[in-house]
């Protein structure tokens, strides 16, 4: 269903303030976060659990966090009996606590909700600080959020890097925000896009949505959150409760799921309706993708991944991608490959494992070329149905490149072009397979 591009337009209205994807996307999820969800499916749904922690110290899972914070004393900050709190009434007062030892999920498909209040007294009506979810790292200043913020009751979504405004308006308060009252901020990444929701007893008509359109791709990143308080205020502070995190997929017709890295998660900039992930699941009469491509990801992340981001949803095929990172950094081809076997071995309901060779990328040395033929001769021998993207792409008159015209000027991720011809012959392949689709 690809329809002709257009910006995401603003639209407000009494009680919402929304920044609408475009055509394309609502087509195929809805134009709320509730008529996509009731589409989807989360792990902790079907009993697979990421991040789910009160923050309080009687959490009975607490996650291991990695703390910044500009507060000298700690007994200012952290796990308490409400959650976890930063003190009000210090200059200064900014806490920034990420998720650690843990697989980090996909590049967008994952859920993450948090229930925060404001016990600050002594300050002027809404100016309770500042409250933000991150769920995406960031490497360039073009990287895509997720960075959501409340701020003195305003409501809006920055780039990762740099103070660019996507969504809503830092400015202007949404929510005249009280102490005691409990909000909840619930933010969805999937198929390129952000959603974004926070609810409350005083937020006008209950709930307030952004949405960023599908532009770019996400890079995955641990989990966090930050407190800054009101330095004004005479006593109290900032709580947030109730953390959790969950990757999503369909909730029904999963007949294909994907795991790989950058070049599986789409080319950079483009709509997920251009990926060949997105044409080739399409092809099966599946409307939403699972792809848990994730950009910079290895083949012992993705191992690590599988269990929370695929096996929950159960695809009929299991399309394994990755190679290309490991390659770059040194990763001996049979390491890579045993990963990928071991992702395998993890089908466990009846799914067919597909592979895909490794196409060809930019290398540092000739004994990293050695070892890009030397997986991509073991992906070939394994026995398994493959979609061999080297074959497709390759440069015939230098064997070590991708063809000109599918390949981008980081000489490793591939064109439109290319996407169609790969899901072209992912398509062919996945409907040969005698699989119960």
């Amino acid at each position: 269903m690809l329809l002709p591009r257009r910006d995401f337009i603003r639209l407000l209205s009494v009680g919402t303030a929304a920044v609408w994807a475009p055509a394309r996307l609502r087509a195929a999820a809805g134009s709320t976060m509730s008529e996509l969800l009731a589409q989807l499916a989360t792990a902790e749904q079907r009993g697979v659990y990421y991040l789910q922690d009160s923050l309080k110290i009687t959490s009975q899972d607490p996650a291991a966090l990695k703390v910044h914070s500009s507060l000298t004393d700690p007994a200012r900050y952290g796990r308490r009996r409400e959650g976890w709190t930063v003190d009000a009434g210090l200059v200064g007062s900014s806490t920034w606590a990420t998720l650690r030892d843990r697989p980090m999920l996909g590049n967008r498909s994952q859920l993450a909700q948090f229930s925060f209040r404001s016990t600050q007294a002594g300050v002027t009506p809404g100016n309770h600080g500042l409250i933000e979810m991150r769920l995406c790292r960031g490497t360039t200043a073009e990287d895509i959020p997720v960075r959501v913020r409340i701020e003195n009751g305003a409501f809006y979504i920055l780039s990762l890097n740099v103070d660019k405004l996507l969504a809503g308006d830092r400015a202007k308060p949404v929510v005249m925000m009280t102490p005691g009252t409990v909000y909840t901020l619930t933010v969805l990444l999937f198929q390129k896009a952000v959603y974004a929701r926070l609810t409350g007893a005083d937020v006008p008509a209950g709930v307030i949505e952004l949405v960023v359109a599908d532009r770019r791709r996400f890079i995955p990143g641990f989990p966090g959150f930050g407190l800054r308080t009101n330095p004004q205020a005479t006593r109290g502070g900032l709580e947030i409760f109730d953390w959790r995190v969950t990757p999503v997929g369909p909730a029904t017709n999963c007949r294909l799921g994907v795991i790989g890295d950058s070049i599986t998660a789409g080319i950079d900039g483009e709509p997920e309706a251009e990926s060949y992930v997105h044409l080739a699941t399409q092809s099966l009469g599946q409307e939403l993708v699972l792809n848990t491509g994730s950009g910079g990801s290895s083949t012992t992340l993705d191992l690590g991944r599988f269990p929370y981001e695929i096996a929950p949803f159960r695809p009929a095929i299991v399309w394994i991608e990755g190679g290309t990172n490991d390659i770059g950094t040194g990763v001996k081809a049979a390491t890579a490959f045993q990963n990928m076997q071991r992702q395998a071995a993890l089908i466990t309901w009846g799914g067919r494992a597909v592979f895909s060779t490794v196409p060809p990328r930019v290398l540092p040395t000739p004994a990293h070329y050695a070892e890009l033929t030397e997986l991509n001769r073991l992906i070939r021998t394994s026995g398994r149905p493959i979609v061999d993207r080297y074959a497709l792409v390759v440069d015939p008159a230098d064997p070590r490149h991708i063809r000109a015209d599918f390949c981008h000027t980081d000489g490793i991720h591939i064109t439109r072009s290319g996407q169609a011809l790969i899901a072209q012959e992912a398509a062919r392949l996945f409907k040969s397979l005698t699989i119960n689709l």
